[in-house]
């Protein structure tokens, strides 16, 4: 139960709850990759795969989505739950994340819209990385999409950003370059495609696709096998999503790209960004809470 308050304080408490805006990051979840929704009972043991939509309801009509930045957050994530990740990827330094030690670390695919192989990923179950056409901007073997886990205020937390990334959500320099470092978060999923201005049809899927709400970034982990109860939230705090980095009065608002006509380049939305989290309920087997009671009363048993 503790574990459920904890989850439900986090969600209330530092991210906030979602309310109405333009824009919303909305997660969702699934056991199969078929079937989405925004909670679910698991099994301990079993895998999630997490998707994020990004949907635009605002009043102003836009021609399809250029660009957001996001880092997600996973809550009550212990060190034997496993995130998934992506062969051909750097080793992840934070062997915690994944308890082999010589796993890949990366989630996604290495490179760009426009590399062989493409980084674009197709929205299939059990294929991690950001969505096609939405790979635009190219990450490398030292920038590179990966799992962090919190530390002091932020243990438990399960945090996706940019390799280079260590600081915290809203830690680092307020200006200059260093401020994707974690002020801005400038550096974390980078979903985008082409601006429609410059596009065209062309091989390896780098036409702009026109819409209002996208899957845009896939992601997966294994839960623990341990048999207790406990809630996971996906989500991301408003200090998670892109801020203004130049200097004016947008400063350190919140920012998404839109086009509103075909002929559109990176035009932004401020402030009216939200995120929608998933929920995971890890529910232990029937059989499983009977065995601990079984052993706890032949514990008693022989101590009396």
């Amino acid at each position: 139960m503790k574990t459920v308050i904890g989850a439900m304080m986090y969600v209330a408490g530092v991210v906030g709850v979602a309310h109405a805006a333009d824009t919303t990051i909305k997660y969702e979840v699934s056991t199969d990759g078929l079937n989405w929704s925004t909670s679910l009972n698991a099994l301990p043991g079993t895998q999630i795969q997490v998707r994020t939509r990004v949907i635009w309801t605002g009043a102003t009509q836009v021609y399809g989505l250029e660009q957001v930045t996001f880092q997600p957050i996973v809550s009550n994530w212990t060190a034997a739950d496993h995130l998934e990740t992506t062969a051909g990827t750097p080793v992840n330094p934070n062997n915690a994340l994944n308890p082999s030690g010589n796993g890949p670390g990366g989630v996604g695919i290495l490179g760009g819209a426009g590399t062989n192989p493409s980084a674009n990923v197709p929205d299939t179950p059990g294929v991690w990385g950001r969505v096609s056409p939405f790979a635009f901007v190219a990450t490398t073997t030292s920038s590179y999409l990966r799992g962090f886990l919190g530390t002091g205020t932020a243990a438990g937390l399960l945090r996706i950003a940019l390799s280079q990334t260590t600081n915290w959500i809203g830690q680092g320099p307020t200006s200059g370059m260093g401020s994707a470092n974690n002020w801005s978060a400038g550096n974390g999923v980078i979903a985008g495609q082409l601006y429609p201005e410059i596009s065209s049809p062309r091989p390896g899927g780098l036409e702009f696709v026109p819409g209002t709400d996208y899957v845009v970034f896939k992601f997966g982990f294994t839960l623990s096998a341990a048999a207790s109860a406990r809630t996971l939230s996906i989500d991301t705090p408003l200090s998670g999503i892109r801020r203004e980095t130049h200097v004016g009065p947008n400063y350190g608002r919140s920012v998404v790209y839109w086009a509103v006509t075909p002929t559109d380049a990176l035009r932004p939305f401020y402030d009216s960004i939200a995120a929608a989290p998933a929920f995971v309920n890890v529910v232990p087997a029937p059989g499983a809470s009977l065995l601990v009671v079984a052993i706890g009363s032949l514990a008693a048993r022989r101590r009396r």
